[in-house]
Order: C-alpha cells, then structure tokens, then sequence
C-alpha cells in the first residue's frame, strides 16, 4: 500500500530539506572560520554571512518551486496512469484514482461521476473525504445544466460548494471541477474540493492532464469490462452449444438403434428370399445409412466435447471407383425422388487410395447429399476423379444448383456456419477435418454454367494407368 500510494515527488521535497541543510551547516562553518581566524566581530559577520544565507535561501526556494510545479505536471499523471493501468475493474480503479490523487494533492473531499450510457446524465462512482454511504445516496446530475454544460468543452470549472450540488450540505471551500476526457469525448467528471492555501489545484495545467489520464484510463477499463463479458457470454455459448449436441446425439441414439435393428432383420430375410431384388437392395441401403448415421451421432458427440473435432482413422487402400460407387448407392434414393442424374468420371478404375474407408466416403456422401439437396429437380451432379500430381488425386462433385457466394467460400467449411443453407452446418466442417487428416485438402469453385463444385485432393496409389472410364449409376443409364 505504501508503494502505491507514495507521493512520486516526495523526493523533490526531500533533496530541497538537504539543500537547506546544506546552507545551515555552511553559514555555520563560514562564522566559525570568520570569527576565528579572521577576528570579524559579530556585526561584521552578519553583514557578510546573513545576505549571501538569505540569497542562497531565496534561490532554493524559488528553484525547487519551479521544479516542483514542473515536474509534478509529468510525474502526477504519468504516475497516476502507471497505477490505474495495474487495475481492471471499473469500479476498484475510479476507487484507487480517487484516493490516489485525494492524497498526492492533499484534497478535503473529492468525487468521480461518469457519464451513464445515454449520455445524458452523471453518476457519483467513487468518492474520497466525504460521508460513509454518501455515493449511493447522491443524485445524478445532468450534464446539460448551467454547471456542467461548459465541461464538455474540456475547461475546468470553479464555484462556491454553498451553491454546489454535491458538496454544499457538508463543505465551505471552493469546488473545482475538472472534465474526464477520453478519445477526444467527455466522459465523466472529477469533482474536487481543497483548501484556500492548496496551490497545487491551482495549476490548472495539472488538473487537465489529470483528467485526462484518469478518463483515459476508465474508459480503458470499462472496454477491458465488455470485451470480458463478450468473452464470458461466448464461452456461455460454448456450453450451450456442447450441452445441445450432447444432448441431441443421445435422443438420437434410441431410435437410430432401433431402426438400425430393424433393418438388419429385415436384411436377414431379403438374403434367405432374394438377396438380388430391389426390396433387397433398399434395405442394404437403409443398414449401410443406419451405420453411417451412427457414426455420423458419434461425430457429433465428439464436436460437443471439443472445438477441434479429430477423428481417428484406420488407413487401408482402397479402391476409388468402390468408395465412389458405395457412397452414391446411399444418395441413390435421394436423387430418384427428385429425379436427378448423376455420372462418374474415373481417370483409372483401379486406382487406388489409402484412407479410412469409412470416414472417407463420409466425405463423398456429404458432398454428394450437399449437390443433390442443392440441385433442382431434374438436375445433373457430376462426380470426376483425376491425378493432378504424381502422387495426388483430385476428386470433385459438381451440382448444377446456385452456387456458393464468393464471399462464404472460405467460411462455409467453418464449424456452424450455414450461410444461406439449411442444416447444423457440421456436413462440410467434419469432411475438411477427415480429408486434412489424410493429408489432404478441400475447396469449394463456382462453375461458369451455374453450380459449385467441391473438391478435394488426397495422396493417391493408382495402378497402371488406363484411358477415362466413364461409369453411370443405373439411374442415368436408365434415362440414357
């Protein structure tokens, strides 16, 4: 507390008191010398010896004055701002400034109010030398009254505390009052009151940095404040945002079990009777569906847990046109009920890649749900798969739908971000995280026919290398 508090131009007044000192102790030497080896008599030693002593005096005085008035100008509000800047609570630092320049500046009372958020009134925040309970108790006042109209062009105001609207009930001395100014604006008011000798509330120079200082360094602190709360509400979201999820991907647990059950038992049966009917065929369809949505519910659990959703993935080599075809057999009734097309163009048919099969073709099914939610009716979806490296494939899918805003392209594989499109906005985030973790990368281009095309490329192994293939799901060759 006393480091904090210290005058910090104590030690002007101290090296004054040594000067002083100093003086005596020569006046003494120089009558102790002139008295004895020279014989002056005591009147002659005080014509020689008193005025040089008053001189010396006079110009200690008046030079560690001057000093003391300048140095204060700098010290008081440096200081004042090295000490506040320690503090980030609005209401401890109005507090600590108060006090602080209630002591440095030997003042009877002093009081800080700022300006509410209508910038209409100001409030009594933090006070020094008056009354217990008194800041809860005093009335705002406004600023547009004959008092503290001209403080919001920066001057600083004098006035009896008899007529005064905050002092008048318990002080006789005159009320200075000085405008807190932060960024150019008025923020609030330090209202000070001191004694008639008190020539340091006189430098009017002094109190206008001071204010300055001061409402610099609220302001600062109430902007310290909101981005704390903004924070706070933001990890506040967080906590919502996981609760749901986990929420969510429970209630979702039962009935995904349930149907998943029910559909291998009605696989069992297709197998017995005709695995190669198209009744059999759906329900292959709806198993492998269930199974993904299931490990989709896991993800969604994992992103609740963390911001960074990091799967693990058990790398195999696989086939493309196999992990390609397998993922347009789960669209396959999506895109018949909308009547849409599909074709595939593999650069090699044998080519290989080593990924985690499942997680990769989460991949491919989010992207091909995204281009057949997106395309019209009747629409075509293309799916190309090409070397764009030695060791590098590019695999891309094409709708025909409206496309990606030039300004969501980078934003729409963020977690939640969902633009202008329906959904949680977690398809595209849990696809870019997947293909990064293979090593790979993942964009979104807009199509000069119309549409978006999204791409990602992976580390490749191909075989030998055949001319295209081009392979139609039996939709399109049946419209063919």
């Amino acid at each position: 507390m006393q480091e904090f508090t210290q005058d910090p131009i104590r030690q002007i007044a101290i090296a004054r008191r040594w000067a002083q000192a100093g003086i005596i102790w020569a006046v003494f030497a120089l009558l102790a010398f002139y008295y004895v080896a020279l014989d002056f008599s005591p009147f002659d030693l005080a014509i020689v010896i008193v005025p040089g002593a008053l001189a010396a005096f006079a110009a200690i005085e008046f030079v560690t004055r001057w000093e003391t008035r300048m140095h204060r100008r700098y010290a008081y509000p440096h200081n004042l701002g090295y000490q506040l800047a320690k503090i980030h609570d609005f209401d401890q630092a109005c507090e600590a400034g108060v006090r602080l320049l209630g002591e440095w500046l030997g003042l009877r009372a002093a009081v800080i109010a700022w300006l509410d958020e209508d910038n209409d009134t100001v409030h009594p925040v933090a006070s020094f030398g008056v009354p217990e309970g008194w800041v809860e108790s005093a009335e705002p006042q406004s600023i547009s009254s004959d008092t503290l109209r001209p403080l919001q062009e920066s001057l600083t105001l004098r006035c009896p505390a008899v007529a005064d609207m905050w002092f008048g009930a318990f002080c006789r001395d005159r009320v200075i009052y000085v405008p807190l100014v932060s960024r150019q604006s008025f923020d609030g008011v330090l209202a000070i009151v001191a004694g008639r000798g008190n020539s340091m509330v006189k430098d009017d120079r002094l109190l206008a940095a001071l204010g300055t200082v001061m409402g610099l360094s609220l302001d600062n602190c109430r902007l310290y404040e909101g981005q704390r709360l903004h924070a706070e509400h933001f990890r506040e979201l967080s906590r919502m945002k996981s609760d749901f999820l986990t929420t969510v991907s429970h209630e979702l647990r039962t009935p995904l079990t349930g149907i998943r059950l029910g559909a291998e038992m009605l696989m069992e049966e297709e197998d017995i009777r005709d695995p190669d009917s198209a009744r059999g065929k759906l329900v292959r369809s709806i198993v492998k569906g269930a199974a993904r949505l299931t490990s989709l519910v896991s993800d969604l659990v994992e992103v609740s847990r963390d911001d960074e959703f990091q799967p693990r993935l058990e790398l195999d080599e696989a086939s493309l046109s196999d992990l390609i075809a397998g993922a347009i057999a789960v669209v396959q009734p999506l895109l018949t009920a909308k009547h849409q097309t599909i074709e595939t163009h593999l650069f090699d048919p044998r080519a290989m890649a080593l990924v985690d099969r499942l997680r990769f073709e989460q991949v491919l099914i989010n992207l091909l749900s995204n281009a057949q939610r997106y395309s019209p009716p009747a629409g075509h979806i293309s799916v190309e798969a090409r070397p764009i490296t030695n060791n590098e494939i590019m695999i891309s899918v094409a709708d025909c739908g409206p496309g990606v805003p030039p300004e969501d392209a980078e934003n729409i594989f963020e977690p939640f971000h969902r633009g202008d499109r329906n959904g949680l906005g977690l398809g595209l985030a849990i696809a870019k995280s997947i293909v990064e973790l293979h090593h790979g990368r993942i964009w979104v281009e807009s199509r000069p026919e119309g549409g978006s095309r999204f791409c990602l490329s992976i580390p490749g192994k191909k075989s030998r290398r055949r001319p295209e293939a081009v392979l139609r799901s039996p939709l399109h060759a049946g419209r063919a």
